[in-house]
């Protein structure tokens, strides 16, 4: 006697195969970071907050950004962000008060910064902008948040 259900019984077990090999399969963790900007110093402009994941552009590359967002500047001297939906890894923030709207920062004597600017983990900026190694956190969590001091 022949089995006629033979090829519905391979197909069956190769449709289960495949499903169960989908169901082990992880998606990338994903987390968000939330910027917190103190020590606005007027409303003037508009606070340009650029996110980055590598290195290489880090600080000045516009095209190495990742995310961006433009915020109203506040008279209260504080403004704040959330960058959503970003997988687990390292970033590095930087961020001009772009008083003018020039899109871009403006100096003034001696090349001295005339405009507001910060970076992550509150890097001090000594006669060059610092290097992603020095301004780069980790998102390991749900969120991770990043209390900025502007300076002028």
């Amino acid at each position: 006697m022949r089995n006629t259900n033979l090829p519905a019984i391979i197909l069956s077990i190769l449709v289960a195969v495949t499903v169960v090999g989908d169901i082990g399969a992880e998606s990338p963790s994903l987390g968000g970071i939330t910027v917190v900007i103190n020590n606005v110093r007027d409303a003037e402009g508009e606070i340009l907050i650029s996110l980055y994941d590598k290195a290489e552009g880090f600080p000045r590359d516009r095209n190495a950004i990742i995310r961006t967002a433009v915020i109203p500047s506040d008279v209260s001297g504080q403004v704040s962000t959330v960058f959503d939906n970003l997988p687990y890894g390292d970033y590095a923030i930087a961020v001009l008060h772009d008083e003018d709207s020039s899109q871009d920062m403006t100096f003034g004597a001696f090349h001295l910064p005339k405009e507001g600017y910060c970076f992550s983990n509150n890097v001090k900026v000594r006669f060059k902008a610092p290097k992603f190694e020095k301004t780069k956190f980790t998102l390991d969590g749900d969120t991770v948040t990043q209390t900025l001091k502007m300076r002028y």
